[in-house]
């Protein structure tokens, strides 16, 4: 489980260097976006040669591929020898996940990916891509997204509710990772406005695009106090009756909120353990 994913370059070597003293539960090495066409052989070797001699410990570590050829297969040549979790497959539509499972079939690897939603096209498959076997997580791509539509962001995130929410229920009907896209700009309000929109849709995380923006996140998505409080009084309550219904404050609890109150202690445990500190 991981609340922030930032992305860094993959042809900047003081970015990779200091990768893990960024504090992100997890690293999204770029070798799409970010990099420009003329740079992205020296960025991928780059990227390579760092995670065989200094790959982050303690962190997850995907890498952003390109999806097109013939980009796509240098990439996933250049990764498979290494030690990641996975890639971030961006543009990912069900048509996009078939061809990189025919490519991982033809060299026997089974690399996970975490599909990045970015099109139209995607939101009308997202169930089944939400549920193909290699994806373990969806990243919603309001950028692309934005372009693709005309859509106009602000920091309130009405005009991305939809979309978030389908994202949102796609992931956790499948069981994997919800994502939020990353906000684009590093002032503290309106980026607080934006990771609260994310944190009360349900999201498990949220994407970074600078290390300034990761202690917001992970402070947002890290229980407050009065939630961890909450919770334990309920598990208390839980264990003490041996029942999955009972009053507390005068307020009846069942089932789904002793569950939801255990998973919450557990990713707080989970998180503090990661990191020795509830950050």
């Amino acid at each position: 489980m991981a609340r922030t994913y930032l992305f860094i370059p993959g042809n900047v070597p003081r970015m990779l260097q200091n990768a893990d003293v960024f504090e992100a539960d997890a690293l999204i090495i770029d070798l799409e976006d970010a990099i420009a066409t003329y740079e992205k052989d020296e960025a991928r070797e780059l990227t390579a040669q760092f995670l065989r001699a200094h790959r982050p410990q303690g962190v997850e570590v995907y890498v952003r591929i390109n999806a097109e050829e013939p980009l796509f297969s240098k990439d996933m040549k250049a990764l498979a020898p290494l030690e990641i979790d996975g890639v971030v497959l961006p543009k990912t539509t069900l048509s996009s996940l078939k061809a990189y499972e025919a490519y991982q079939d033809q060299f026997d690897a089974k690399l996970p990916l975490i599909g990045l939603i970015e099109t139209p096209e995607a939101f009308f498959e997202l169930l089944q891509i939400a549920k193909f076997s290699l994806v373990k997580g969806l990243i919603l791509g309001a950028e692309d997204l934005s372009a693709a539509t005309g859509m106009h962001r602000d920091e309130n995130g009405q005009e991305l509710l939809f979309c978030r929410s389908k994202l949102l229920l796609a992931a956790k009907a499948a069981g994997i990772r919800a994502i939020d896209t990353p906000w684009t700009t590093l002032e503290e309000a309106s980026l607080s406005l934006d990771i609260q929109s994310a944190k009360r849709l349900g999201f498990d995380g949220k994407c970074a695009i600078h290390p300034n923006q990761v202690p917001s996140i992970n402070d947002a998505f890290f229980p407050t106090e009065e939630e961890l409080r909450k919770a334990r009084r309920i598990v208390k309550r839980h264990e003490e009756t041996n029942s999955m219904r009972f009053s507390l404050d005068g307020k009846m609890v069942d089932k789904p909120v002793v569950e939801k109150a255990k998973a919450l202690l557990e990713s707080a445990e989970a998180y503090r353990f990661k990191r020795g500190k509830g950050q």
